[in-house]
């Protein structure tokens, strides 16, 4: 469905009424930046550099794979690297949860959240905490672990900490000029909030862009961002995971498998394991960061054996929620997603590496 551009009669209806909770949704956006702005409600300096990675959509553009890639730069370049998450649609009830200590001790799914887990597996190096205060997750992220640099993942809107520099995604399938704010439509802020951004990249360029599609989100950008610096990237697959260990993409090559995934935007999945050559005999959808129940694997398990297909793949960030001792597990495959930067590394992420 496109809310930014609705069709049929339906959407047009549901259209109609959710958007004056959308205005709504936006005087609220407008008088709490303002309050920012102004001085009324105060914002918090860190005494070390504060990168966000974030967007202006709902779900789906990447933040994710881009958090690990940068944090991997950072730590690469000599950084005691923080990423601090909200851990959304996490179980556990506890304010603040310690996701990885930078050592390889991580705390459980249930606890840390399906994508700050996926963050800290990536990248073990790095200290991965989860809380809705990023002031009071940054302050114990220095305090007890000595950190010189903080990743906010997902942190575009977490105004109140200051950050050094603000990374915005959007996604190259997008409309964000005919799209409407939250409810009605995907935006979670006016296009306006882009000025804000000193990196501006568009993600999911597919191999062979459409050069008008991209020269008109280039300018979107640059309409409401001048500053900004624009980069595009794309997300491409690294390697298989298993239960065993890593593996090469080339093992999915010609196999009958069954898919499955909780991701917002699916489709971007199935094109992957088109890309890699399977055939996928089943594929099942989930919402968004669901959990999976012990029958819905073991659904999953006998879709696998009654349509005579080798293996169950699915992404990085549903295998982290499917306990190791699961049956599902012995046949079970993660794609790993990496980052292509199509073009130079924006400066303002490169000149930090030069800094430390």
């Amino acid at each position: 469905m496109s809310w930014g551009n609705p069709q049929s009669s339906q959407e047009k209806l549901l259209y109609g009424m959710l958007s004056p909770l959308s205005l709504g949704y936006g005087v609220g956006s407008y008088f709490r930046l303002a309050a920012y702005s102004k001085g009324y409600m105060k914002r918090v300096r860190l005494p070390i550099p504060v990168v966000s990675i974030g967007n202006i959509t709902c779900g789906g553009t990447g933040k994710t794979p881009m958090a690990i890639d940068v944090t991997r730069r950072l730590i690469a370049a000599g950084y005691k690297v923080a990423v601090l998450s909200r851990g959304y649609a996490r179980k556990s009830k506890q304010k603040i949860t310690v996701v990885s200590d930078g050592k390889g001790e991580f705390a459980l799914c249930e606890e840390a959240g399906d994508e700050p887990l996926l963050i800290a597996i990536s990248v073990p190096e790095a200290v991965v905490i989860v809380g809705s205060s990023r002031v009071e997750t940054a302050a114990l992220a220095i305090e007890k672990f000595g950190v010189d640099a903080i990743v906010l993942d997902d942190g575009f809107q977490h105004i109140r900490l200051e950050r050094d520099l603000d990374v915005v995604l959007i996604d190259y399938n997008d409309d964000p000029e005919n799209d409407m704010l939250l409810p009605a439509g995907r935006l979670r802020e006016p296009l306006s909030a882009l000025n804000r951004a000193k990196v501006a990249v568009i993600t999911k360029v597919p191999p062979i862009p459409d050069e008008e599609r991209m020269a008109n989100l280039k300018t979107v950008i640059r309409k409401h961002a001048e500053r900004a610096e624009i980069a595009a990237a794309r997300f491409v697959p690294k390697r298989l995971r298993t239960n065993n260990g890593a593996a090469p993409l080339e093992q999915l090559k010609g196999q009958r498998v069954v898919a499955f995934c909780g991701v917002a935007r699916p489709e971007g999945f199935a094109a992957t394991l088109n890309q890699l050559g399977c055939t996928v005999v089943q594929m099942k959808g989930f919402s968004d960061h669901h959990w999976y129940n012990p029958d819905e694997l073991k659904m999953l398990e006998q879709l696998m054996r009654n349509s005579n297909a080798s293996a169950v793949v699915t992404t990085e960030k549903d295998m982290v929620k499917i306990a190791p001792h699961d049956r599902l597990n012995q046949h079970l495959i993660a794609v790993e997603i990496g980052v292509e930067w199509l073009g130079p590394l924006p400066s303002h992420i490169s000149d930090m590496m030069k800094v430390n």
